[in-house]
Order: C-alpha cells, then sequence, then structure tokens
C-alpha cells in the first residue's frame, strides 16, 4: 500500500513550487465505497474542501506512485478559485504541472491510463429498477431515497410521463 501521506505533501509542495495558491483543505478521506471515481473535491458551505481518494489508488500495485499523484493533484487544483470546473484557470493550472512534472492531470482518466490493463470499474449492487411506462426510460438506484419511495409524484424527465414503475432487486 502506497504511503497517501507521503504522497499528498509531495503533491502539495509541486503545486506551491509553480506558484498556484490552493484553498483550504478542511478534510481527506480515503474513499473505499467509490464506484467509479479516482477522487472527488467538495466544497463546504463554510469555504472549505473535503477531497476523497479512492482506496484503489493506494492499495492497486499496478497503480504507480505517479498515477496517484496526478489523481491527488487533479482534486487539489479544484481548490484553487475559480477552479470548480475543469475548465479556464484549473486547465491551466492542470496544464502547467502536466509540462513542469511530466503529469498527465486531465478531466477523466481511464484504468488503463493509470497503468491497469483490462480494468473495470467496482459494480454497483443496484437495489431498485425504476422504468417509465411512457418511454422506457430506466433508473438504477442502489440505495433507497426519495424517488425509489415516492416514484409515483415523479414525472420522467425524457418524455414528461408521471407512470414509473418499480422492481426490486435481492
Amino acid at each position: 500500500m502506497k504511503d497517501f501521506n507521503r504522497l499528498k505533501e509531495e503533491c502539495l509542495r509541486e503545486i506551491a513550487d509553480c506558484g498556484i495558491e490552493i484553498g483550504q483543505v478542511k478534510s481527506w478521506t480515503i474513499n473505499s465505497r467509490a464506484m467509479s471515481r479516482w477522487g472527488q473535491c467538495r466544497k463546504e458551505v463554510d469555504g472549505t474542501f473535503s477531497i476523497q481518494i479512492s482506496d484503489r489508488l493506494l492499495e492497486d500495485d499496478r497503480i504507480t506512485e505517479k498515477a496517484c499523484k496526478e489523481t491527488i493533484i487533479h482534486e487539489i487544483l479544484h481548490t484553487c478559485k475559480g477552479c470548480m470546473t475543469h475548465q479556464g484557470k484549473w486547465k491551466t493550472y492542470a496544464d502547467m504541472m502536466n509540462l513542469r512534472y511530466g503529469y498527465n492531470i486531465k478531466r477523466i482518466t481511464r484504468g488503463e491510463e493509470k497503468g491497469v490493463e483490462n480494468y473495470k470499474p467496482k459494480q454497483m449492487a443496484v437495489k431498485y429498477i425504476m422504468t417509465c411506462g411512457g418511454c422506457g426510460a430506466t433508473i438504477y438506484r442502489k440505495r433507497s431515497s426519495k424517488f425509489t419511495r415516492n416514484y409515483r409524484n415523479y414525472s420522467c424527465t425524457r418524455c414528461g410521463a408521471v407512470a414509473w414503475s418499480r422492481k426490486t432487486v435481492k
């Protein structure tokens, strides 16, 4: 398993060396539940940020430390002012890091690009399958929510019909 704290500190130092000012990160979490993402940056109500990194990056020996750092830096760059999207300043900063350190920081990275051949994200355990009676659109949910409990009150965004049916998978 890779040393997350060491990698995080290296990333913070490299970003500072490029003269990029980051926002305040309130919490760092290793996420073992994420199904299809490598990381996530969330802006909190108080203006600080919470960053989650997938445990798969740290535990899979096929994924290099450089690939881990690319994801960590990707998420840290979202804390910069005006950088919550993958455009404008965020893209400029990502390009700066790529040029200076030889990274491949971009919007989306597939498993193969992380060094994992034939990589498949964790499969989601679906519990609810919602089907629109109007157009046949299908929505999958793994947890109970307002929508799965009160589906008869929701209209379809595709056709506007209020005709959902629900199937519960055991």
